[in-house]
């Protein structure tokens, strides 16, 4: 039995694999390597190694080639020792032994192993990965690339080189210039009375009936208007605006509240149909609502918000019955405990 490809099988995840009373083969890791004059790069591999003082039977050979070739473990001794005396005959009589994919074994002239690894890579991690060569990079030195770059060089044209002194003389007269036209209207009283207002030429003069037109406006936008809910009736109120000389000299302040139907203390569950932020809107919805339900009134503001009610009830067992029924044409009605 060739116990070679065991070797080689577990050399593949193990750095040390030792065949009892023969020698052990050890893997050193070995970087990737670029050679300066070949131009060759070699991945990062395993370089095998042979100790001939490795001799001690540390069990891992035996128990792979037990369970590999469903044997017992001191069937896998004999194997192993039957092995090793095969390959001590044909070392003394002078053969070369070859492991495969692993390497060879010799005696040099003073009758010591050596052993000449293959160029099997046992490395997982640069599996797949060869040695490739590549051509040398030329790069020019330093005085060729300076030659090279004015080479490349184009000669400019005398006319090109006036027209730039021109420009530049153009701008060293223009400079004093503007500087001088920024200096003087800021250290004078030049800018001073400009109305600047009058250099854009869409703005307009207002007319005296324009000015009137637009007094009246402030006048009319100083009149506040407050609706009243009381009662299921609305009543308006105006401020009293004070004015002398034509002008507005006082506005009283719009005290007034939205009063609403007084919501009784007993009644603490109410069935809220909608709340509005625009008075006009709840007051629409309410009269919407009482061609179905005349119960239906605005009991308040809420949140900022008139709120709508559909009815009042003591206890939310009663309130509860109602919205039921109540959401068959509101789907959105919902009930409110009392905190107003």
């Amino acid at each position: 039995m060739n116990l070679d490809k065991y070797i080689t099988e577990l050399l593949y995840e193990n750095d040390c694999i030792i065949l009892p009373d023969f020698g052990g083969f050890v893997a050193n890791y070995a970087p990737a390597k670029i050679h300066p004059t070949q131009h060759t790069f070699t991945p990062p591999s395993k370089n095998i190694v042979f100790n001939k003082n490795l001799k001690n039977n540390d069990g891992l050979l035996a128990n792979y080639i037990s369970s590999a070739e469903k044997t017992s473990y001191p069937q896998a001794l004999k194997y192993i020792n039957h092995f090793v005396d095969t390959i001590n005959i044909d070392l003394k009589t002078g053969k070369k032994v070859n492991l495969e994919k692993l390497g060879t074994l010799f005696l040099d002239v003073e009758r010591n192993i050596q052993f000449e690894p293959s160029t099997t890579n046992f490395l997982l991690d640069a599996f797949g990965l060869t040695q490739f060569q590549s051509p040398a990079i030329k790069r020019d030195n330093i005085g060729k690339r300076i030659e090279k770059e004015f080479k490349d060089r184009g000669v400019i044209p005398a006319e090109k080189k006036k027209v730039n002194i021109k420009r530049y003389a153009a701008l060293a007269i223009a400079l004093p210039l503007i500087a001088g036209m920024l200096w003087i209207p800021l250290k004078t009283d030049v800018l001073k009375n400009i109305n600047y207002s009058n250099i854009n030429p869409f703005t307009f003069k207002e007319t005296e009936s324009q000015k009137k037109s637009n007094t009246d406006t402030e006048k009319t936008k100083s009149l506040t208007v407050t609706p009243i809910i009381k009662s299921d009736s609305i009543h308006l109120s105006v401020d009293e605006v004070v004015t002398t000389n034509k002008e507005i000299e006082s506005v009283k302040p719009d005290t007034t509240k939205v009063v609403t139907n007084e919501v009784n203390l007993d009644f603490n569950f109410h069935l809220i149909a909608g709340c509005f932020q625009i008075e006009e809107n709840a007051i629409n919805f309410v009269t919407e609502l009482q061609k179905e339900n005349p119960s239906a009134t605005i009991i308040g503001k809420r949140k900022g918000l008139f709120v709508v009610s559909c009815g009042d009830y003591a206890t939310s067992k009663e309130a509860n019955v109602e919205l039921i029924e109540l959401k068959k044409n509101q789907p959105n009605a919902w009930l409110l405990k009392n905190k107003f």
